[in-house]
């Protein structure tokens, strides 16, 4: 889910939230468990919550269903389901990325991988200068000398390191997976 600022996501890519989302695998974020699945010509993508980390129960009437090459207004999958996104993306398939470019900034999640080396599960990431809006506040991403920062508006702002180094519970088996914060 790449970001755009314009309704029909055309021009170059501009601030936002985009995400990153493995394909046919249970993960968690916001310790909720999700699964995308592709229709059978692979021309759109659902997305369905689950009530357990095997991702056999699901909860009813959550699921979102997104054709490919299509533009949308970015769902919220951040880290926080009070969080609102401001922006676009245009949904596309990527087999096998090996490139993940740096971002203003980036929270990927790691299935049960507790140095964070594994294959994630997931990712969202704001491109530099992203405002979201959280409560009664405006976040602010953003990243300098490859570290991330945020800067929090409510109504006099206050800017802060947001760096997380591979964060789990401690137990390789934990079902929400590790989490790391990066630019």
């Amino acid at each position: 889910m790449t970001p755009y600022e314009k309704h029909d996501c055309s021009g170059d890519e501009t601030s936002g939230n985009g995400y990153s989302l493995i394909v046919n695998e249970c993960f968690a974020f916001d310790r909720q468990f999700f699964m995308v699945e592709f229709n059978h010509d692979h021309s759109n993508a659902t997305i369905n919550q689950y009530h357990d980390n095997k991702c056999s129960k699901i909860v009813n009437e959550t699921d979102k269903t997104f054709e490919i090459n299509e533009c949308y207004q970015a769902p919220n999958y951040v880290w926080n389901s009070g969080a609102e996104a401001n922006n676009f993306v245009k949904i596309s398939i990527s087999t096998n990325p090996n490139y993940i470019p740096q971002y203003g900034h980036r929270q990927t999640t790691f299935p049960g991988d507790i140095n964070c080396q594994s294959n994630p599960w997931f990712y969202w990431y704001a491109t530099n200068e992203t405002k979201l809006n959280y409560d009664e506040e405006v976040i602010i991403f953003f990243c300098i000398d490859n570290q991330p920062y945020k800067t929090l508006c409510n109504p006099c702002c206050e800017t802060d390191y947001s760096s997380l180094s591979c964060v789990s519970s401690g137990d390789v088996k934990d079902p929400f997976g590790t989490v790391e914060e990066t630019c």
